[in-house]
């Protein structure tokens, strides 16, 4: 309870003091906020004030007022100068008495005198009169309470209301205001100053201070009075600081506590408020206030009680006072102090409250929280059959109470699943130990299986290898050296078969424990000499070095050694198996009980992450396909084996292109093994297989200089004898090579119409042999087909991506890679028969050109002949007149129209010479049927050129003989377009325009047009087609399905749900343009593009263009 108190509490309690803490803090900041507004108004007002001052002071002293009175010769300025000694005649009497009785009033005793004492009292009388009212009008709407009149030499001239100044000298010594001789001496000096700025009135300001005559406090205003730049007198203005006073009380006070304080350098109050206050007042603020300094806060006053003030310096003219606004700190915070009360009074009614609450709600809470803490301790227990009460509660409790019941309802459910689980679980367990009794027992049925297996296939290679041998010694008769090879292969073969089933038993038995280690004194390196001398075959023509480093000196190990020849070998092999070129070196190292033998090679090495897994069963050190090496992957894993059965450790090293270390130990031979060896007869050594590389051979195979030539490559020299022997047998030559790059060098020299290529191989891979291929032959040129072991599914997609064109796995069926081989070659003859053809379709469209070509010359020729006076009659082979001009239209009385449809036989009634056929050129006398008159006729007949399309030409002169120089130049013109139309030689139209004439404008004509009109019309077509898509998607932003079906002019197929424009796509290349383009939806298609895109820019200009001459072509 008391922490639930404590947490209530004080969250509630840290709450309300910052509440109260904010508040105050904003109270505060608002009373001084106040207070520092206060003083700004008040700073404001005086400034106001006195400038407002200043200017009626200016005001006057320039005002019509002034000048009349003031002016030295005139006005009361002028009227005083004229009294005379002003101190005899205030002899007697005072100044006020003076001025009142006897100077501003009429004196019956001077009514009728005229001297000038008269005359000059009666003269100011006048001017006093006159002016007076004025200077009083002008007080009662002022500020001031007085106004002098003072001529240039300090004497008062005029008061308004105070007489007693009349006539008093302000310079004088004895004069007992000093304050107007100081406003004198000030105004005189700055007159002078300003003397020669006509325009600027000057004016001088004297501080508040104590008048001997009024004992008021009062200041002074004074300014020149100056006409026409010349000083006539000055004007002094009296101001009581009651005027101030009641200026700040009538400011718009918050409160009635705030006091406003105007003081002096004098220390001195320059207003007065009605409060008793001591005559010099000081305190640290007004000091520093008169210093220029300004600010607000709490201080203690001249008083020294605290108080909330602000305070600043104020300067009026130059003389400067302190402004302070002061406000009790009591009145201040009298709200804060309240507020305060009413904290304290709500914080403890709040403290009482929650405490009862807490105490209560305490109980509410702690009593079911019990009884649920206590069902959670039986049911810990193991009691979970307990009923749990508060469930029926609405509010947490209740919550918590069916949370808690139904906790307690799951963990009853989970405890029995999980013994149900429990049960189902040890039945699996039971299954899985049956199963790994039947998975050993399997496991051993293999490995036994395979060993029976390993047992029976050493009789079936003994019987082949032994017959086969027995046949090369000659048991069934000499044989032939060809024959001889092909049994030394299948020797070798079988010997390499019978080594595999060997490593295969040793590894069985070395598994299982069951392989006999016969340990002895070995002499390692006569052990080591042996190996060099078995694997020197292996070398071949590498560019390789072994170099043998191990002392013959060396200590006796212990070891089996026919099994220490075995790993030595297997070590040495697969090092000289992976070096291309370098050395291989052999040295040992004598440590305390053992020795180290190191095989070192400059190899290709191994990567990292296979150094883990290359003494694993079937597994090579490198299984990329350029590194490939024959082997079954046995080596390693049995040496190492066969090193730990000896005792000692066999390890690797290796850097990728650097080379690769093998190092194992032996244990050193002691003195009894020594002796034990001594007398050990009968050592068997190890017995290398045998791998002697056999060339294929080719003699004695049948020949057939005619068949085909394929390129058999593989690295394995009896598959290139079988391929060999299969592919001759079939009637086809054959070329081998045993790697990637002698393979490249003969297709180099002589490219054969198929290659067999195997895949794995050293140096280059099949797949990288295929690559290079395809790069400069395609499919159809080259066909490849692939022979490999690798028969799995990733195997055979990376041989076609690698450019294949087949793909058989070994062993394959000899019928089906001939087949094979048959379809390629047929495919490919397919390939060339379909390239003829198509060159072939290159030649009839030529041909067709040509032929449009004939049709144009002719139509040239017979437009030539309609301009001649001869009548002329062409006819086509048929005998059909397939031409007839106006002249030939009027000689028979028909219409050209009319003839064409005519044959020449119904109109000749003469038949011609049987040897016209023969002769180029016919001229004689032959008979027309014209209408139903028979008519014989001069005609010339000229057989034409086959490349014109016409058979002959009729010429008859229907005026006379026939020019003869006409006819000739006609037939020469004739000849002339023929060999243009059909070889297209420009030259030939020489010729033609030295005929001159017609036969000119023609030639020039033909000369100029390189390509008929049909073909550059559907180029043309082509190419404005194309801008005009392209401007159109550029402009438009869209596709060629819109351009289609917003102009209506072409159709949009959907063909499997995707949009096609067949008609358009045809006129986008020249090859599939239409015999018949429609030029006219062509031009529409460019109108509606140019109407919708407006956008100026260079393809539109060229869309423009291209539409301009594409009208202009066929408008001709």
């Amino acid at each position: 309870m008391l922490a639930f108190l404590v947490l209530s509490i004080t969250p509630l309690t840290l709450s309300a003091f910052f509440f109260l803490n904010s508040h105050t803090k904003d109270l505060a900041e608002q009373s001084t906020n106040h207070l520092a507004s206060l003083l700004d108004n008040k700073q404001k007002q005086l400034n106001n004030f006195f400038t407002a001052r200043e200017l009626d002071v200016q005001s006057f002293a320039r005002s019509e007022l002034s000048n009349a009175s003031g002016g030295r010769f005139y006005g009361l300025v002028g009227a005083f100068n004229q009294l005379g000694e002003i101190d005899t005649l205030l002899k007697g009497t005072t100044n006020s008495r003076y001025f009142k009785e006897t100077l501003t009033t009429k004196n019956k005793n001077f009514s009728s005198d005229n001297s000038a004492s008269f005359v000059g009292h009666e003269r100011y009388r006048l001017m006093y009169k006159r002016y007076n009212w004025a200077y009083e009008e002008y007080l009662k709407r002022s500020a001031f309470s007085d106004i002098m009149l003072v001529d240039i030499n300090g004497n008062v001239v005029y008061s308004v209301f105070q007489h007693n100044k009349f006539g008093s000298n302000l310079l004088d010594d004895n004069n007992p205001s000093n304050a107007l001789k100081e406003t004198f001496t000030k105004i005189q000096a700055k007159t002078k100053k300003h003397q020669l700025e006509p325009d600027v009135v000057p004016v001088v300001f004297t501080d508040f201070s104590l008048d001997p005559f009024s004992k008021e406090y009062t200041a002074w205003f004074a300014a020149p009075i100056i006409q026409q730049g010349y000083l006539h007198s000055y004007v002094f203005f009296k101001l009581k600081n009651k005027t101030i006073s009641d200026l700040i009380k009538n400011a718009n006070l918050s409160t009635n506590f705030v006091q406003t304080l105007l003081i002096g350098p004098d220390h001195k109050s320059r207003i007065t408020d009605g409060k008793s206050a001591p005559a010099t007042l000081t305190s640290q603020k007004i000091d520093a206030a008169l210093a220029g300094e300004s600010g607000v806060g709490s201080f203690n006053n001249y008083n020294n009680v605290s108080v909330l003030s602000a305070f600043s310096q104020i300067n009026v003219m130059g003389t400067t006072w302190a402004l302070l606004v002061e406000l009790p700190e009591k009145e201040a915070f009298a709200r804060i102090h309240q507020l305060e009360k009413l904290f304290f009074f709500a914080m403890l009614t709040a403290i009482v409250l929650v405490f009862i609450s807490s105490h209560w709600l305490s109980n509410s809470i702690t009593a079911p929280l019990l009884r649920l803490t206590w069902a959670a301790e039986r049911a810990s227990a193991g009691d979970l059959e307990q009923e749990i009460k508060g469930t029926e509660r609405s509010d947490e409790i209740g919550r918590l109470a069916i949370s808690f019941a139904r906790m307690q309802r799951s963990i009853r459910e989970k405890i029995t699943l999980i013994r149900d689980q429990n049960n189902e679980l040890e039945q699996n367990l039971k299954v899985i130990s049956q199963q790994n009794e039947n998975l050993q027992a399997a496991d051993k049925l293999k490995d036994e299986f395979l060993a029976t297996t390993s047992h029976e296939l050493r009789t079936p290679l003994h019987g082949m290898v032994g017959i086969a041998e027995s046949l090369l010694a000659g048991a069934n008769g000499p044989i032939q050296k060809s024959q001889r090879r092909q049994l030394e292969m299948i020797i070798n073969s079988g010997q390499r078969l019978t080594n595999l089933v060997d490593d295969l038993l040793d590894y069985h038995k070395m598994r299982y424990g069951d392989l006999d280690i016969n340990k002895y004194a070995v002499n390692l390196p006569s052990a080591v000499r042996l190996v060099l001398e078995l694997s020197s075959h292996l070398l071949g023509s590498k560019p390789v070095r072994i170099i043998n480093q191990i002392p013959n000196d060396l200590p006796l190990v212990l070891a089996d050694e026919q099994r220490l020849e075995q790993i030595l070998y297997n070590l040495v092999g697969n090092a000289i198996k992976y070096t291309s070129e370098g050395k291989i070196i052999l040295s040992s190292t004598v440590l305390e009980n053992q020795i180290r033998i190191q095989v070192v090679d400059t190899g290709q090495g191994i990567p990292a992450e296979q150094l883990e897994h290359i003494f694993e069963p079937l597994i090579q050190a490198n299984t990329g396909l350029a590194n490939y090496r024959q082997g079954a992957g046995l080596g390693l894993s049995i040496s190492r084996q066969l090193i730990d059965l000896m005792g000692g450790h066999l390890y690797v090293s290796s850097q990728p292109m650097v080379g690769t270390t093998f190092s194992f130990t032996l244990n050193l031979a002691s003195n009894e093994d020594i002796v034990a060896s001594q007398s050990t007869n009968g050592k068997i050594h190890f017995q290398a297989p045998s791998s002697e590389t056999t060339t294929c051979e080719t003699e004695n195979l049948p020949e057939n200089p005619d068949g085909e030539l394929l390129l058999v490559v593989d690295d394995e020299p009896v598959n290139l004898q079988v391929l060999n022997n299969f592919l001759r047998l079939e009637g086809y030559r054959v070329l081998t090579a045993d790697s990637g790059p002698q393979a490249l060098k003969i297709i180099e020299q002589q490219q054969p119409a198929l290659i067999l290529l195997d895949i794995m191989m050293p140096e280059m891979s099949g797949y990288e042999v295929c690559h290079i291929l395809r790069e400069e032959y395609s499919l159809i040129e080259l066909p490849i087909i692939m022979l490999s072991a690798l028969g799995q599914v990733q195997d055979r997609i990376k041989g076609f991506e690698s450019g294949a064109n087949d793909y058989l796995t070994k062993p394959f069926n000899k019928e089906e890679l001939i087949a094979r081989i048959s379809a390629h070659l047929q495919a490919g003859k397919t390939e060339v028969q379909r390239q003829k053809n198509a060159a072939l379709q290159q030649e009839i469209h030529r041909r067709e050109q040509v032929e449009v070509g004939l049709l144009t010359t002719q139509s040239r020729l017979l437009g030539l002949l309609e301009s001649t006076n001869e009548a002329i009659l062409c006819v086509q082979n048929e005998g059909r007149i397939r031409y007839a001009n106006s002249a030939a239209g009027k000689l028979f009385k028909r219409s050209p129209e009319q003839l064409e449809r005519y044959n020449i036989e119904d109109i000749l009634v003469t038949h011609l010479p049987n040897d016209i056929s023969q002769s180029h050129h016919f001229n004689g006398s032959l008979t027309f049927r014209i209408g139903d008159v028979l008519k014989p006729l001069d005609t010339d007949v000229i057989n034409l050129p086959e490349e014109s399309g016409l058979k002959r030409m009729f010429v008859f002169d229907n005026e006379g003989p026939s020019a003869q120089h006409r006819i000739s130049m006609l037939e020469d013109a004739i000849d002339v377009l023929s060999s243009f139309a059909f070889d297209g030689d420009k030259h030939n139209l020489q010729q033609l325009r030295e005929l001159g004439g017609e036969f000119t404008r023609l030639a020039d004509k033909l000369g100029d047009n390189g390509k008929n009109k049909a073909d550059m019309v559907r180029e043309l077509l082509v190419d404005v087609m194309k801008a005009t898509l392209k401007y159109w998607e550029t402009a438009s932003q869209k596709t060629k399905f819109e351009l289609a079906e917003e102009s209506g002019l072409w159709r949009v197929y959907l063909d499997r749900s995707t949009l096609q424009t067949r008609t358009l796509d045809k006129y986008l290349h020249v090859e599939t343009l239409p015999k018949t383009p429609r030029w006219r939806t062509v031009i529409n298609t460019i109108d509606f593009v140019l109407e919708r895109c407006t956008d100026s820019s260079i393809e539109r200009h060229e869309v423009q263009t291209m539409r301009d001459k594409l009208q202009h072509i066929i408008s001709q």
